[in-house]
């Protein structure tokens, strides 16, 4: 009995869940190889959205003559010659939809790309900011540590402990006090 209310649990969670995984966008597009791709997650930049059977699916945009051509041979009726002029027509209206796609996608491109200067530029500027309130930090640490008196020392090359003399508080003070200006303004 037991059994049973664990699998119709179990049906009665996936269930619910299942229009949610049916609902994930499909994306088709073709990669830089011409190889198709069928994937869930978005192609790179620069790839046209169409539908396949309800869903999104994506490809690269083509300038291939057989494909711009097909609406006008469909739009004719079957065995009915297709007129040079109309295939032109057709062409010229593709060329010129797909150039302003095309240039709408390349002022697309550069605001993306300007906008990610941007974000990095103030990233390292932040980044620059909380360097230097830490070397200002330090810094004062450094300079109380310098003129509050007391011993002091350094670890030399071998690892063993220098105490300081007046002279070396009075340079570790001064250059202390230099850090501070520097980092501290």
């Amino acid at each position: 009995m037991m059994n049973i209310n664990k699998l119709f649990i179990s049906m009665v969670i996936a269930l619910t869940l299942l229009p949610v995984v049916a609902s994930a966008d499909i994306y088709k597009w073709k990669d830089k190889d011409g190889v198709l791709r069928y994937t869930d997650t978005p192609p790179p930049y620069g790839v046209k959205t169409i539908e396949i059977i309800g869903k999104k699916a994506t490809k690269f945009p083509t300038a291939n003559p057989t494909m711009s051509a097909a609406p006008a041979k469909a739009a004719a009726p079957s065995g009915a010659p297709v007129s040079p002029s109309a295939l032109t027509a057709e062409k010229a209206t593709n060329n010129a939809g797909s150039a302003s796609d095309v240039i709408a996608q390349d002022v697309e491109k550069k605001r993306r790309q300007m906008e990610e200067i941007e974000r990095k530029n103030s990233a390292v500027k932040e980044a620059e900011a909380k360097q230097k309130a830490l070397n200002c930090a330090a810094a004062k640490a450094n300079y109380q540590s310098y003129s509050q008196g007391g011993r002091v020392y350094r670890t030399n090359e071998k690892g063993e402990r220098e105490y300081m003399d007046d002279k070396g508080l009075a340079e570790g003070a001064a250059k202390a006090q230099q850090e501070i200006s520097q980092y501290c303004s």
